[in-house]
């Protein structure tokens, strides 16, 4: 994730950010509970769920930190009707033998090509270089 760039976002997007967040925070409060039951003055080397608890703490701390700096850098992106195509724009994609696919472009967090949502800065650096 590169820090210094905003994420594009939708305002579903964002909402979705936020709701992650929450349930992170939830669950990383649940975490420290079952770390402090978890600690056993003394020989902590041979705890298997000390050391569980410990891990899981560590990666909700590290989810937690991702998705607030995502959300504090959210840019939000709107669709767009315009002739340059961008984030926010709705794309249809002609193939050789005629059949059509309509693609949103969204900004990367949201990306899912299964869904149909493309990387719009992506695709804009695509058409760039033909």
């Amino acid at each position: 994730m590169d820090l210094t760039e905003p994420v594009l976002l939708t305002p579903e997007g964002l909402e979705k950010l936020k709701r992650d967040l929450e349930v992170a925070l939830q669950r990383r409060v649940e975490a420290g509970e079952r770390l402090k039951e978890a600690f056993q003055p003394g020989d902590i080397e041979d705890n298997p769920e000390y050391e569980q608890a410990k891990e899981e703490v560590g990666m909700l701390d590290s989810r937690i930190y991702e998705l607030q700096e995502m959300i504090g850098r959210a840019q939000i992106i709107r669709d767009t009707h315009s002739s340059v195509v961008g984030p926010g724009s709705t794309i249809e994609v002609v193939d050789h033998d005629g059949e059509s696919e309509t693609y949103h472009l969204v900004g990367a967090v949201e990306s899912d090509p299964s869904a149909r949502r493309l990387d719009g800065r992506w695709w804009a650096r695509r058409r760039a270089t033909r």
